[in-house]
């Protein structure tokens, strides 16, 4: 099924936040923190602190709540390095997991450690939501390479900027989300059939997708998206997810959707065709919901 193209032009900077509507607020990068000397990258020609983690060496932060903290992620790699690379990070407070992620990159074009000849990944990043009071909190890491996070804190905000919904050019179907007596459009990505959207950035495109439940499916699911930028490698997610419990398809009878979980890709200067598509489980199908905030000038951490 072909939809009519939509194309968003905004001068915005990249990376913009990921929150239940989109930031309302300005971030604040932590520069300091006890015990933890900070690494250094050069982004697009400016020095960024970061902090090393490693899975033997897990990172304690304190914050005050109720606040918003941003994790901007890279790889340490050697020089030469190329190819994928996968790890995982993981927010928790006592034994409460408060966000966790599992995600690819590969070597940055546009990032570089400012001492020493090796190289940093793309970046990836995760928004964690801290509730009231003083909290102590552990940023650990999964797989065989350190990671350098950026950490950028912000508090709630009651003013949320509108963001803008977008049509793919193409997708396998549309259908649409019922909740708390609102109607919103998802498109459907299947195994082999993805939907595909076209961008003008800069900007950060937000995917929200939900996992179609079955009558067979029960309690905690999987599944993975590839996402595509043209001729770019593609990227691929996988996420975990339960049954929604207030929310229902207004076309799939037989089917339930998930709880939604979220993703967000920078897109640079250019136009951008971006497809997503489902890749595991290899039968079944996801319902993928695109925007963009609305554009405030920021800055690439």
């Amino acid at each position: 099924m072909k939809f009519h193209e939509a194309i968003a032009c905004f001068a915005a900077g990249a990376l913009l936040a990921v929150g239940g509507a989109a930031a309302g607020s300005a971030w604040k990068s932590l520069e300091r923190l006890p015990e933890r000397d900070p690494v250094r990258v050069v982004v697009e020609g400016k020095s960024r602190n970061y902090f090393r983690v490693a899975p033997q060496s897990p990172l304690m932060i304190e914050i005050e709540g109720p606040a918003r903290l941003r994790v901007v992620s890279r790889v340490e790699l050697p020089a030469g390095a190329e190819g994928k690379v996968s790890y995982g990070l993981q927010v928790t407070e006592g034994k409460r997991v408060l966000e966790s992620q599992r995600t690819e990159t590969e070597p940055s074009t546009d990032a570089r450690p400012a001492q020493g000849g090796g190289l940093v990944g793309q970046s990836r990043q995760m928004i964690v939501v801290i509730r009231k009071g003083s909290r102590t909190l552990k940023l650990s890491s999964e797989g065989e390479r350190s990671v350098l996070v950026r950490l950028l804190t912000s508090s709630p905000g009651r003013d949320r900027p509108e963001t803008v919904s977008l049509t793919p050019v193409e997708a396998p179907r549309s259908v649409s989300l019922k909740e708390d007596e609102k109607l919103i459009s998802y498109y459907s990505a299947l195994p082999g059939k993805p939907v595909r959207f076209r961008i003008v950035g800069p900007t950060t495109l937000e995917l929200l997708s939900r996992l179609d439940y079955d009558q067979t499916m029960r309690g905690t699911q999987s599944y993975r998206l590839r996402v595509t930028d043209g001729s770019k490698r593609p990227r691929e997610v996988e996420f975990k997810t339960t049954k929604a419990l207030t929310a229902t398809w207004v076309e799939l009878p037989d089917r339930l959707p998930s709880k939604f979980r979220r993703m967000e890709l920078p897109v640079p200067v250019g136009t951008h065709d971006i497809s997503v598509e489902l890749v595991k489980p290899e039968t079944g199908s996801v319902e993928i919901h695109a925007r963009i905030p609305e554009p405030e000038v920021g800055k690439i951490e």
